[in-house]
């Protein structure tokens, strides 16, 4: 009897939280930017703890600083009041419903299945890369360039080369670190695109004729997403900052990876240390080719302890006095 009550006591106090939460969602903020449009809404905060959201438009505060996180609508966003440690995300939808009174609004996707013999989908044949074992540790799959394959080879000491299909090193291709950006490639020949990192600590792109690109410029390597802040790449923009700590950054700024060039030049004004994006659709982040479908933003801090973001251009977007 004592367990039967206990567990009854659990699952009224479990739903009594989840109540008071969607309660506190709503009044917090649904009911206070629900006359905008969710796409005009971005973070704001006076601390880097305590965010608001804010009207683009009007430069309006809508709402208290009573969000634990920055975030947008891209459609929907992810809400958690400030000081809600172990309870779980709201989603507010872009038509100011909560997933907690109506569950989820979208269709399980669509599983795609490729008939192996559509000759649409045949993978042409690769041919073998020669790799010395006595010499590499392994060797990526090849890449074919100008009618021959290439690989990048990882040598005993973890640095790494590209070689031909031999198994010849090339010239100028011999770096610490070399990474694949897969989808990048140089705007003027076409050739492929790799992150380096050389013996002599700069960083920076190389083609796969050994055409270098921002070396000695890259603060850090283009990562896609790090857990606890959020998108470092997005849409082909790729932040670049010279310290993980945000208090420590002087410089920072961000690449267009499409191009290998520099959107926002390395500067000390602000300190850049994320992206943000808003949208009215649901859209693939790592596409560079769905940058027209979205408003990229980008998360920055100043002297003034303040947080906002940046528009495209460079430009704070903060709040009227």
């Amino acid at each position: 009897m004592k367990r039967i009550l206990l567990a009854v006591m659990l699952g009224t106090s479990v739903l009594g939280t989840a109540q008071s939460k969607k309660k506190n969602v709503k009044t917090e903020i649904v009911d206070k930017i629900r006359d905008y449009n969710p796409t005009d809404l971005v973070p704001y905060s006076k601390d880097g703890k305590k965010w608001a959201l804010m009207d683009v438009k009007s430069r309006k505060i809508l709402t208290d600083f009573v969000l634990g996180s920055p975030n947008t609508f891209n459609p929907d966003i992810y809400v958690k009041l400030y000081g809600e440690s172990g309870v779980e995300s709201e989603i507010i939808y872009s038509d100011y419903r909560l997933e907690s009174e109506v569950g989820s609004i979208y269709s399980p996707a669509a599983v795609q299945t490729v008939n192996p013999n559509n000759s649409t989908f045949q993978v042409q044949e690769k041919r073998k890369i020669k790799v010395d074992k006595t010499k590499y540790k392994n060797a990526s799959e090849p890449m074919l360039h100008k009618e021959e394959y290439y690989a990048v080879a990882t040598k005993k000491d973890n640095s790494r080369v590209i070689i031909n299909e031999r198994g010849e090193e090339q010239e100028g291709l011999h770096f610490r670190d070399m990474k694949d950006t897969y989808f990048y490639k140089d705007k003027d020949t076409g050739e492929k695109i790799f992150y380096v990192e050389g013996f002599d600590g700069k960083k920076g792109f190389v083609t796969i004729s050994g055409k270098k690109k921002l070396y000695g410029e890259l603060m850090n390597e283009p990562k896609f997403y790090v857990i606890g802040e959020g998108y470092h790449s997005a849409f082909g923009y790729s932040l670049q900052k010279d310290n993980d700590d945000i208090k420590k950054i002087k410089k920072s700024g961000i690449v267009d990876l499409t191009t290998q060039e520099w959107l926002i030049k390395p500067q000390e004004r602000y300190k850049i240390y994320g992206i943000r994006y808003a949208s009215s659709e649901r859209i693939m982040e790592d596409n560079d080719e769905n940058r027209h479908k979205a408003t990229v933003y980008f998360l920055a801090t100043d002297q003034s302890g303040q947080h906002f973001v940046l528009d495209i251009k460079g430009n704070p977007i903060l709040p009227k006095n």
